[in-house]
C-alpha cells in the first residue's frame, strides 16, 4: 500500500471545468453557460490573452448552494 506523501495537493490545485462539464453538472446547454458567463452571472477564470473559459468545481458548487445560479431546473 502506498501512501501519498502529499495528501494535500489535490486541494491546492483547483480541479478546473470545461463548458460542457459544467453545462452537465448544471443540467443546462453549453449555450446556456457561455450565455451565463457574458452575464457575469457565474463564476469563470479565462487566462489572460486567450479565449478559453475554466470552472472550478469548489467554485461552482458552492456557487449552486448559494442558490445565486438563476438556473431553473424544473422543466
Amino acid at each position: 500500500m502506498s501512501t501519498n506523501p502529499y495528501p494535500h495537493a489535490a486541494r491546492i490545485r483547483p480541479q478546473l471545468l470545461k463548458v460542457p462539464e459544467v453545462a452537465e453538472l448544471l443540467g443546462v446547454k453549453p449555450r446556456t453557460v457561455y450565455e451565463m458567463v457574458a452575464q457575469e452571472r457565474i463564476p469563470y477564470r479565462k487566462p489572460p490573452g486567450t479565449n478559453i473559459l475554466r470552472f472550478d468545481l469548489d467554485e461552482i458548487l458552492a456557487w449552486t448552494k448559494a442558490g445565486s445560479n438563476g438556473v431553473n431546473h424544473s422543466k
